[in-house]
């Protein structure tokens, strides 16, 4: 299929056929095809969103400090992290679940294996059964407190006791963070392996119950800098990350990156590449106001391939400030939602066009 009929049909047309397969765009009569859709849509599904806006405000984007993860396959379950900011290194993050139950989002319970290290990024399996997330918790046979890749299974109760993924994923003097799988059990994942020992983007497939050794992207993906946070979609063929330049604001970064603010340190964008005949596009900057002198980060697409979501700490916090503040309004914004910590965000795919599909629509 051709990404560019997506000037013919909508962009979340053209996503969902590369995702689930042809199928999906010719599903047979207009008014089945209504009647199936509006059946299974999914709880997230608000319709279009032309802007970044915040999700579920209150219950997981709150004043505290949260990071994307992802949903269930049927969009039940969203599965994120919260960070608690008073710690020094290692920060304590815990892994935490909302439900959708009676028409809104449930308070978020901390999942039966975290609670007491640093773990973050939770990323399923396209078929929802394993669950890969990062964490810097002790694991067996090894001093080496590094960042490692975890899976754990789902039972039919709840989720099993995660296990450390094997060399050569994990290694004892290298950090590794970050996996998301396609359909096909290709691990897509940020490690410090290369020889500038910065983060950069990987790929390691499943081989005779193992995995093969990482091969790290090309220049298409990867820059001098820092890539992290990849999501692949389930049939591989689109990967968003985020990508932070070096050392202090004015200090080597990618030359689209949005620059001001006053933030006292690198932070991410977030850029996307197409996967074609085997090869990878250069990586191109998203627009559409979901990149800013913030940091963003943590993006994902969700099961129905209808909405990017990620993480942002964007806030009124720009140095200058747009006005001068009184010490009721600091202390307003300080215990507001847009406080300049985490937050989950969200936008439709098809308001992002070609800033995030090339081909299917003038830049």
């Amino acid at each position: 299929m051709q990404l560019q009929t997506a000037k013919l049909v909508p962009l979340t047309t053209v996503f969902a056929a590369m995702l689930f397969g042809a199928a999906t765009v010719h599903a047979g009569p207009p008014s089945v095809a209504r009647q199936s859709a509006a059946q299974a849509r999914a709880p997230y599904d608000v319709g279009r969103v032309a802007a970044p806006r915040l999700f579920a405000e209150g219950v997981i984007s709150t004043d505290a400090d949260e990071i994307n993860g992802a949903f269930s396959p049927d969009g039940a379950e969203y599965y994120f992290v919260r960070l608690a900011q008073y710690t020094t290194f290692p920060r304590f993050g815990l892994l935490c679940v909302s439900k959708y139950r009676d028409g809104r989002w449930s308070e978020p319970e901390v999942l039966s294996f975290s609670g007491r290290h640093l773990d973050f990024a939770p990323r399923l399996s396209p078929d929802g059964k394993t669950m890969y997330f990062t964490s810097l918790r002790p694991a067996p046979g090894t001093p080496a407190r590094v960042l490692r890749v975890w899976s754990v299974q789902r039972k039919e109760n709840g989720w099993g006791e995660p296990v450390p993924l094997p060399a050569p994923i994990n290694t004892d003097d290298q950090w590794n963070a970050g996996a998301s799988q396609t359909r096909d059990g290709a691990l897509y994942f940020a490690s410090t392996r290369a020889k500038d020992q910065h983060f950069h983007i990987f790929r390691s497939a499943p081989v005779n119950g193992g995995w093969s050794e990482p091969e790290m992207l090309g220049r298409e993906v990867n820059s001098p800098f820092n890539e992290a946070d990849p999501f692949i979609s389930p049939d591989e063929r689109i990967l968003v990350f985020s990508s932070t330049g070096m050392g202090l604001p004015g200090g080597e970064d990618r030359k689209e990156t949005v620059k001001g603010g006053g933030v006292p340190y690198a932070r991410g964008d977030l850029y996307v590449s197409i996967r074609r005949n085997g090869q990878w596009t250069q990586a191109r900057h998203l627009e559409h106001g979901i990149n800013t002198f913030a940091d963003e980060a943590s993006p994902s697409i969700t099961p129905d391939g209808r909405y990017l979501f990620f993480t942002s700490e964007r806030s009124p916090f720009s140095v200058p400030t747009a006005k001068r503040l009184t010490h009721a309004e600091l202390e307003s914004m300080l215990h507001s939602t847009l406080n300049g910590h985490g937050n989950i965000f969200y936008i439709s795919l098809e308001a992002i066009e070609g800033g995030f599909m090339p081909g299917s629509a003038k830049p």
